[in-house]
């Protein structure tokens, strides 16, 4: 007995371990002779999945032909591992194979079929393909599905030249289901598989289908998908970012979010961008969220116009934080946010716009900037409200410039109107770019319009005490500028000289005796000269 003859005797063996071994020796050595595919095709009837595993891929390796009758009721086994193998046995054989599977497709129920379908996307070629395209007509939505998904890999794996007999089986299926009326579950298959095909000339048929509102919902969603892939290395086109954005507005819910992760998965241009537009506002806030989304990971000067649109727009405030959300911190975003804040009136608009627009601020260009800050300036100068966001706006871009303008407009407004250029230098003195001349001139206009009460409670709360006192800790000739300051009167001299006597500081004493100089005969000398005298009592 040769050797060959020993190791197809082992599969008759008791023991499960010896079978296995044999059957994985005998297709390592792709053994020949007589009883060797016999041998192997009879320990798959054993019921051990294990032990058909090896069984069928040692025939797979010998020649599985003969033991075809075997292998075929494996296809359909509820092991995956041993359905797997089964299937890979089958393909083994060839071409050969294809008119046995095409004879069986025609009795074989809807588990068996799947089986078979598998077995010929495993076995490739033109004939399997062809074959397993043709009997997508006569199977049920399910199994027609499992036979596209089946087939990806060969696809993906083909070269040019089965592509496009690929292309062309699939076309004259779908061009036979259209004059017949085919059913739609194998019209979705079929065209499930041209997306496979990543082949762009297959964007005219896909359009067809995407487009067709009388074609079963089921085909229309298998078309919007298959875009993904035959554009997967190309930019879409215009017709079919149309559409898309038309199956987005679809009633159909489910084929609009198929539309919109579609158009989230191609490499869409700036152009996309305005046709974006309607779903960015789209009732489905849903829909809407997710071209807001895609937008901002667009990019671009036409997606963040549509942003910046869809901001000062909305009155709904997920729309407008979603808007937000996509344009934040984009440079070329800068423009179309700075003309929209310009010609924002509603203030809470205006928040918004330049809660998205501070952080870029410093990339406005200095027209804009100067009309924001003079639009800022305006209303401040009116004392309208409003002006806020406009003048953060122009202060985070220049501040520099912003505190020129506060301090000129307030020294203007001092002589018109002293209560708006209190406002106007309490702005500006909360700038880093305020100076203690600025501060200085606040504490005049604030003194200029106090009470000028001495009693204890009422100086505790008088503003333009506590910045003069500021400015002693910091070194500033409060002394000096209160003497020079020609909007001031004697009455003011003694009401700060009286409140810092009263803190035994130097200042006050100063200024008292300044009003003693000064006042001459008058009420207030009489009243300095007391107070002085207290002081030294």
């Amino acid at each position: 007995m040769s050797e060959v003859g020993k190791i197809v005797g082992l599969l008759k063996s008791d023991a499960i371990e010896k079978k296995i071994a044999a059957a994985i020796v005998l297709g390592e050595l792709k053994a020949k002779g007589p009883g060797v595919v016999e041998g192997l095709a009879a320990t798959l009837e054993s019921g051990v999945p294990l032990l058909q595993v090896h069984a069928l891929d040692a025939l797979a390796r010998v020649g599985a032909k003969k033991a075809l009758p075997q292998i075929f009721p494996l296809l359909s086994q509820h092991d995956d591992d041993v359905r797997r193998a089964a299937t890979r046995a089958v393909a083994s054989v060839g071409e050969e194979v294809v008119p046995i599977i095409k004879e069986k497709m025609g009795s074989a129920g809807p588990e068996e079929r799947r089986a078979l379908d598998a077995a010929l996307a495993e076995l490739g070629g033109k004939d399997a393909f062809s074959a397993l395209i043709k009997g997508l007509a006569s199977s049920d939505a399910e199994a027609a599905k499992a036979a596209a998904l089946a087939v990806r890999q060969q696809i993906k794996n083909a070269d040019g030249n089965k592509r496009r007999s690929y292309l062309a089986e699939v076309e004259r299926f779908l061009d036979a289901q259209k004059k017949k009326a085919g059913a739609a579950g194998a019209i979705a298959a079929a065209v499930k598989i041209l997306g496979y095909l990543e082949d762009e000339k297959t964007i005219p048929t896909l359009l067809a289908y995407a487009n067709d509102e009388k074609a079963d919902p089921s085909v229309r969603q298998e078309a919007i998908i298959a875009f993904r892939f035959a554009l997967s290395k190309d930019k879409p086109s215009a017709k079919v970012v149309d559409t898309l954005v038309k199956a987005a507005e679809a009633p159909d819910r489910t084929l609009a979010q198929t539309a919109l992760h579609t158009l989230g998965s191609l490499q869409v241009s700036d152009d996309t961008a305005k046709r974006l537009e309607k779903i960015a506002l789209h009732p489905d806030f849903a829909r809407a969220s997710f071209v807001l989304d895609l937008l901002g990971r667009m990019g671009g000067a036409a997606a963040s116009s549509v942003l910046t649109k869809v901001l000062v727009s909305t009155a709904d405030r997920r729309y407008a934080e979603a808007a937000a959300n996509g344009i934040a911190g984009k440079e070329e975003a800068v423009p179309a946010l700075a003309k929209a804040l310009l010609e924002a009136t509603n203030p809470d608009r205006a928040w918004v716009l330049a809660k998205v627009l501070r952080p870029t601020a410093k990339k406005i260009a200095p027209a804009l900037r100067k009309q924001l800050l003079e639009e800022a300036l305006d209303r401040l100068g009116k004392g309208e409200r409003n002006y806020e966001a406009h003048l953060d706006v122009a202060r985070d871009a220049d501040p520099d410039a912003v505190a020129d303008a506060l301090r000129a407009l307030a020294g203007r407004l001092r002589k018109k109107d002293e209560n708006k250029a209190r406002v106007v230098l309490s702005i500006l003195c909360k700038m880093d770019r305020a100076t203690n001349d600025d501060r200085y001139a606040l504490a005049s206009l604030e003194l200029s319009l106090s009470n000028r009460d001495t009693r204890p409670a009422s100086r505790a709360g008088d503003e333009s005490l506590r910045i003069l006192g500021a400015l002693l800790r910091q070194g500033f000739d409060v002394a000096k500028s209160l003497k020079k300051d020609r909007a001031l009167e004697l009455d003011h001299l003694y009401y700060v000289g009286f409140h810092f006597t009263e803190l035994n500081h130097p200042l006050g004493e100063e200024l008292l005796e300044e009003v003693v100089k000064k006042g001459g005969r008058a009420k207030v000398a009489k009243m300095a000269k007391n107070k002085l005298a207290l002081a030294e009592a």
